[in-house]
């Protein structure tokens, strides 16, 4: 499938180490983030000028280390980094000077089709990465969804004198919320999808909401 084809799906396909496995449908804001995922970690070269996008684990070991090594009490079903250079990678952060994103992530499964993934991301060319343009490249994404139905955006207090951007998205029968935040000169990005089957209300939600960003920001 080509990049192209991808990007009129939900939302823009997302690489591998921020991906949950099949079974985690819901989490379609999440896995669905980035033009990477026709690229294989075999195939993915993370040293030298980047030419191609993808993820592997083990290309950013300083990435990988901040993200956390369990939620929850337990380890992350996918962990691994990545880059992205290319105009359908990029997308709106293109256009904010970004060149070469960095990022790594590890995902959880917490139901049967529901999940978690918690991220680092960093621009190692041109500008230092704002949040604020984590946001819209997520917001943008998402308000291209066909099963969108509400999105929402607001403030998320992440710590004293640290706030962050909250994104709330009713997909179908999933809750998703993305909430992203400046940290150690990075930005940090917990997202989270719930079936609505499986977490019944949306309190509920909001609860395992503030415990990804809790184990996030450490």
């Amino acid at each position: 499938m080509s990049p192209n084809s991808r990007r009129r799906s939900a939302v823009r396909p997302r690489p591998r180490a921020l991906a949950p496995r099949e079974a985690l449908v819901a989490l379609l804001v999440v896995a669905l983030a980035f033009a990477l995922a026709g690229c294989s970690a075999a195939a993915f070269d993370p040293t030298g000028p980047c030419s191609t996008d993808g993820s592997a684990p083990g290309a950013y070991p300083d990435l990988e280390a901040a993200v956390p090594t369990s939620y929850n009490g337990a380890k992350p079903t996918d962990l691994d980094s990545g880059r992205a250079c290319s105009a359908d990678g990029l997308a709106t952060l293109a256009s904010h000077g970004v060149k070469e994103l960095r990022f790594a992530g590890g995902t959880w499964q917490t139901g049967t089709q529901s999940g978690l993934s918690l991220a680092v991301f960093t621009n190692v060319v041109g500008p230092a990465l704002d949040p604020a343009w984590i946001t819209e490249f997520f917001e943008t994404s998402a308000r291209a969804g066909k099963n969108v139905t509400s999105i929402a955006t607001t403030d998320f207090p992440i710590s004293s004198g640290v706030s962050g951007r909250r994104i709330d998205v009713l997909n179908g029968d999933s809750y998703q919320s993305i909430v992203i935040w400046p940290k150690n000169g990075q930005v940090a990005v917990a997202l989270i999808a719930n079936f609505i089957t499986e977490i019944q209300t949306k309190a509920a939600h909001d609860v395992i909401v503030q415990a990804a960003v809790d184990a996030l920001a450490g």
